[in-house]
């Protein structure tokens, strides 16, 4: 949590950065939007990827459910302003598949659960520096770089028939993506509409996850396993405003974003204080999301 403190902090710094140039017009965007996710990854039974090359695989698909957001903006310089977006996701349905095999690609099912995933949540932070390179009538071309955080838990729930009779299935996992974001960001106005396309790619140096397995005796609790990796992807977003007033332009908007991580570490932990490593595969994570809300110049009240 001490992250959202930080970005918060460096908000209010740069409102005070602000008031010594009044000439800039800070905005924020209030928004809300409905949003789907995926995730997968899948391990190896041993180190080097082998025995088999794929022992084990989960996916969780069709997590949906609303997502809460603010973007604000505060120029620094003329041309130069600080981005800061937070947001939170409330998962409500949602489905996770678990597979086990024996033989290399996939060639010998040893198990297989459908399960619920009806539960959890999805945080993203972001703060970055935006640099305007191109500013005309009905035309802005601009470059952003900044910090990207990304902190998810996923459940893993009993269906209707329960695995276990004695005690309800409860396992997480809690993926935390931190890296850069970078991208250019173009709006096109035809008054009163504007069109805002921006592109970004990202680098996640540091993918880490933790699990814990709460039906495995063996395993330790609450951290039965970690995951360790590098991660890159893209993020596209497309807003279309419409202006009622100088300072307020209600939109639409859609966003994707899809994340890829190599090949890295999965160590199990057992509770007789052993460890086993094996090779985490891949792994693969997407959203997508429709929403609405309001650009509000705030230097028009």
């Amino acid at each position: 949590m001490h992250r959202y403190y930080l970005l918060l902090s460096l908000y209010f710094i740069s409102l005070v950065v602000h008031a010594q140039n009044p000439k800039q017009s800070p905005y924020i965007i209030p928004y809300t939007a409905w949003d789907t996710e995926e995730l997968s990854w899948d391990i190896a039974g041993n180190e080097s990827g082998k025995f088999p090359n794929l022992l084990s695989e989960l996916k969780w698909k069709d997590l949906s459910g609303p997502k809460l957001g603010i973007i604000s903006g505060i120029p620094i310089t003329p041309k130069l302003q600080l981005k800061l977006e937070l947001s939170y996701k409330t998962i409500i349905s949602g489905k996770v598949n678990d597979s086990d095999y024996a033989g290399d690609n996939k060639a010998v099912k040893t198990a297989e659960f459908n399960l619920q995933a009806d539960k959890g949540h999805s945080i993203k932070t972001s703060l970055e520096l935006s640099y305007l390179l191109l500013n005309r009538q009905d035309f802005t071309l601009n470059i952003h770089a900044g910090y990207l955080g990304y902190y998810k838990t996923l459940y893993m729930l009993d269906s209707d028939t329960p695995l276990n009779k004695d005690k309800k299935l409860n396992s997480t996992y809690k993926p935390r993506y931190h890296g850069v974001i970078y991208g250019l960001q173009t709006s096109y106005t035809i008054h009163p509409w504007q069109a805002t396309l921006d592109i970004s790619g990202i680098h996640i140096p540091s993918y880490l996850a933790n699990a814990n397995w709460n039906l495995r005796e063996e395993l330790q609790h609450p951290i039965s396993f970690t995951h360790k990796s590098k991660a890159s992807g893209y993020n596209l977003d497309l807003r279309l405003g419409y202006h009622i007033s100088k300072n307020l332009q209600p939109f639409i908007s859609a966003n994707y974003t899809q994340l890829d991580a190599s090949k890295g570490t999965d160590k199990l932990y057992k509770i007789n204080g052993n460890t086993h490593t094996t090779q985490l595969n891949r792994v693969h994570s997407s959203s997508f999301h429709i929403g609405v809300g309001i650009k509000i110049l705030l230097s028009c009240f």
